[in-house]
């Protein structure tokens, strides 16, 4: 069963001892980091920070940090995903072989988001970004990197799959947060800064 969300997903880690908790106070600047890169060099395990110097949030690391965890988190669905690659790569399969092929087009429509109108998000609490554990990566960095999460945009009069995906970098300083965003869309590789704005 696919995890409902990241809570689910780091207690199932904890659980198969994939996951460590760090439980004595790190700070954010430079320390996290270079904890993370040393466990993941070893090839060691997720981590939860749950003692952030200057936040109330917890923070997780590592959680994609090894192939072999990477195929447990994904352990449900990674079969089908493999399907979908490959009927992509050579579409006429599904005429083929349609009885094998209709668990993977049932797949690809539950990967589709839905629109419910009935079901709207909870709003459990509104927060400043500045209340996120402010992530300082290497010295010489101008500032502590926020966010970088992979982020599906489609434009509402001409909707489709895949349309644009971006990387959305955060970085901050003084109080200033600056988006450095990564565009990948079919035709083109953009790289482009949006106007920092003051919180």
């Amino acid at each position: 069963m696919p995890y409902r969300s990241l809570e689910e997903c780091l207690t199932d880690l904890e659980k198969t001892g994939r996951l460590v908790r760090v439980r004595e106070e790190v700070d954010p600047s430079l320390e996290m980091a270079a904890v993370h890169l040393r466990v993941y060099e070893a090839g060691g395990p997720a981590l939860l920070f749950e003692r952030v110097k200057g936040s109330r949030f917890r923070a997780a690391s590592n959680i994609f940090g090894t192939l072999e965890r990477s195929r447990f988190l994904f352990r449900h669905r990674l079969a089908a995903v493999q399907d979908l690659i490959r009927l992509k790569n050579d579409p006429m399969q599904a005429f083929k072989q349609p009885a094998r092929n209709l668990g993977t087009a049932m797949a690809a429509l539950s990967a589709l988001p839905l629109r419910n109108p009935v079901s709207k998000p909870v709003l459990y609490e509104e927060i400043m970004v500045s209340d996120i554990p402010q992530i300082k990566h290497w010295p010489m960095d101008g500032g502590a990197f926020v966010t970088l999460p992979q982020v599906y945009t489609e434009d509402p009069d001409k909707p489709g799959i895949m349309k644009v995906l971006s990387i959305l970098r955060e970085q901050s300083w003084e109080h200033k947060f600056d988006v450095i965003a990564y565009s990948f869309a079919p035709e083109r590789l953009s790289k482009r800064r949006v106007k920092a704005r003051t919180i």
